[in-house]
């Protein structure tokens, strides 16, 4: 193991200027790709915080009779992921509004009548729900007899559903885009360095080594170069995250966070394929040319 480390050392020092723009390359690829994911992870971490602490509010027809509302209640509460519907008496709504805008009570000097409807306000088991399944159930409170409509912030949670989907397609796209081009740098870097110590390999091949000798150090220079990739992209990516991301978002002061631990590790093993499978190419295509 000793050898085999000492030979992968010598090779990455005698072409250094290759391997490392191939380093650079993986860490320019990892980069992007763990850009993206991180937006996708905290997109995804916001909408968790928001269903924390969603309310629907169902507003009611004017003159339903007591009956009715708590039929509207009960059905409510039925539904599979509602926690629980309050029940808010116009009254009450009207009251709560006049005490919110304290200081501004001439707006309300000229109300003849209460013009707020009865209505519930509704909250969910956060845990358990997906944005699309909040609103799926607020589509059919708005169907329930003596319903007039149905308020839960539709537009701003599905322009942040389209974003991230938009993000996730463009994370795939340019992860395949520069995966291509870190395996087509790893493949050429590799097939020269072979090429430049054929001589050697054909000695080699002469005094008995086998392939397996042969191509491990090889196979290693490829594993490191992955690894360093991502260490020096990930490290980069986290001083820039610590350096630019805001303290709080929201009503709720929602924080960001950097990448998971396991979006961490995916990403090295990615890194580290991407070295790999390039070693593995330009190794097969050397071997055949060389029909060692």
């Amino acid at each position: 193991m000793k050898r085999c480390l000492s030979r992968t050392l010598k090779d990455l020092s005698s072409h250094g200027l290759l391997h490392g723009i191939t380093v650079v390359t993986i860490a320019l690829t990892i980069l992007v790709a763990g850009s993206l994911l991180l937006v996708v992870e905290n997109g995804e971490a916001l909408i968790s915080s928001w269903k924390s602490g969603v309310r629907v509010m169902v507003y009611l027809k004017g003159g339903t009779p007591s009956e009715a509302i708590e039929e509207v209640g009960r059905s409510i509460e039925s539904m599979i992921g509602v926690d629980k519907a309050i029940y808010i008496s116009r009254d009450e709504a009207l009251t709560d509004l006049m005490e919110s805008m304290e200081g501004q009570q001439s707006l309300f000097a000229g109300l003849s009548t209460n013009p707020l409807p009865d209505s519930f306000e509704v909250a969910f088991e956060a845990d358990s729900l997906e944005w699309k399944e909040v609103k799926n159930l607020a589509e059919a409170m708005a169907h329930l007899p003596s319903v007039d409509e149905v308020e839960y912030g539709r537009s701003w949670l599905a322009r942040i559903s389209r974003i991230l989907s938009m993000v996730e397609l463009a994370g795939v796209a340019l992860a395949g885009l520069f995966f291509i081009i870190a395996l087509f740098i790893v493949y050429n870097t590799v097939r020269l360095a072979l090429y430049s110590r054929r001589e050697e390999i054909e000695i080699m091949q002469l005094m008995g080594a086998t392939q397996g000798f042969i191509k491990a150090p090889i196979y290693l220079a490829g594993v490191f170069e992955g690894a360093l990739g991502a260490t020096i992209a990930l490290g980069t990516l986290f001083v820039l995250f610590s350096l630019l991301a805001p303290e709080g978002l929201g009503e709720h002061g929602f924080q960001l966070s950097f990448l998971s631990l396991k979006a961490v590790g995916v990403t090295l093993v990615y890194a580290i394929f991407v070295g790999w499978f390039g070693c593995f190419l330009s190794l097969r295509e050397f071997m055949k040319d060389a029909s060692l």
